[in-house]
């Protein structure tokens, strides 16, 4: 069994990314734009995986400070032993994700939902 991480990172992919939505400032700090992009990834319908190539963000505990996030993806993704790799992954996918919905210049937060 693969050991689960303590940590959530990004690829520097990612964090070109991340970094790009922060200066819209539609959200208030990073982890915050993180979390929307893991539900984006979610409602999207997101298989399991795993990201290599990371470089740590945020501490898991900070990320999902109650654990709903984790008890959320333990009932979508009941086969995955390891739910703070999948947030992980999540982040990253939803953050690709939605800097390709981006390049449309037009689009705001709310048009994401659609």
């Amino acid at each position: 069994m693969e050991r689960d991480r303590e940590s959530i990172g990004l690829t520097a992919e990612s964090q070109t990314l991340l970094s790009d939505i922060e200066a819209r400032g539609w959200f208030q700090e990073g982890a915050d734009i993180a979390r929307f992009c893991l539900a984006y990834a979610v409602r999207a319908g997101v298989s399991d995986g795993s990201t290599t190539g990371t470089e740590t963000r945020w501490a898991a505990g900070n990320f999902d400070k109650t654990g709903e996030i984790r008890a959320l993806l333990a009932g979508l993704y009941p086969e995955c032993e390891t739910p703070v790799r999948l947030m992980e992954y999540l982040v990253n996918v939803g953050l690709r994700m939605v800097g390709e919905r981006l390049l449309d210049v037009a689009v705001g937060p709310a048009d994401l939902m659609e």
